[in-house]
């Protein structure tokens, strides 16, 4: 049986491209700051206000297809 310390020193803890892209473009494009996080199988985006959130949600399909996005996308008002 692997011990915790083993099974931890496998895992790579860096945040996913996704990740990275996703903030980048946020930032680059509405100049605004976000949060991201990863829970299962979506990338939880945070925005600080409601405005952005309705303008991303409609911008959802070149958000995927610009940062190459493999899971659900979901946008979230607030931190």
């Amino acid at each position: 049986m692997d011990s915790l310390q083993d099974i931890l020193g496998q895992k790579d803890f860096l945040p996913s491209d996704e990740i990275e892209s996703l903030k980048d473009y946020v930032k680059r494009r509405y100049n605004s700051s976000s949060s991201v996080r990863l829970q299962r199988d979506a990338l939880i985006l945070s925005v600080p206000s409601s405005g952005l959130a309705a303008t991303l949600q409609l911008d959802r399909d070149n958000i995927a297809a610009s940062c190459n996005l493999t899971k659900k996308l979901v946008i979230r008002t607030g931190r």
